[in-house]
């Protein structure tokens, strides 16, 4: 991929996983529970944005006067539907919904530590090294996330 083409598709990626974290956190506001999560979501939601706009300013700074280009290659996060997540929220599958959520996160760290490594350009290679690490935090809170799940609920069924 060029720096353009992947500067692009990672901008489509952060704000489509933003969107999974928004509706994630809609959702569990009223039917989890705990208070915590829906903050969690919402702090994913808001960094997910946040990467975004390093990406788009990096993206104006190399490509000045351009906009993001359209990539014809799917998107290497689960797409996950409002009714998919209503549902692992309603049956308490919260194992499940974090174990793919983890996985998305491990996916594109692995790919952003690709390109901090390969690309050409060095600012490139420098916003992949910050987002590998950003993607790493948010594997790192859905890990506890899923700890304290699993924790609640083991204290439930007892």
């Amino acid at each position: 991929m060029s720096p353009e083409e992947l500067l692009s598709y990672k901008i489509k990626a952060e704000v489509e996983e933003a969107e999974v974290y928004y509706r994630l956190y809609e959702l569990s506001k009223e039917m989890t529970w705990s208070e915590e999560l829906p903050k969690i979501f919402y702090q994913l939601y808001q960094e997910n944005l946040e990467h975004a706009e390093k990406l788009i300013e990096l993206y104006k700074k190399i490509f000045p006067g351009e906009e993001p280009i359209q990539v014809n290659l799917p998107s290497i996060k689960a797409v996950l539907t409002e009714e998919t997540l209503k549902d692992f929220l309603e049956r308490a599958r919260l194992e499940s919904l974090f174990e793919i959520l983890m996985k998305n996160e491990k996916m594109a760290r692995e790919i952003c530590e690709h390109v901090s490594t390969t690309a050409e350009n060095p600012e490139v290679r420098e916003l992949a090294r910050w987002l590998a690490e950003r993607e790493e935090e948010h594997c790192n809170r859905l890990k506890m996330i899923k700890k304290l799940s699993d924790t609640k609920r083991g204290v439930s069924n007892q």
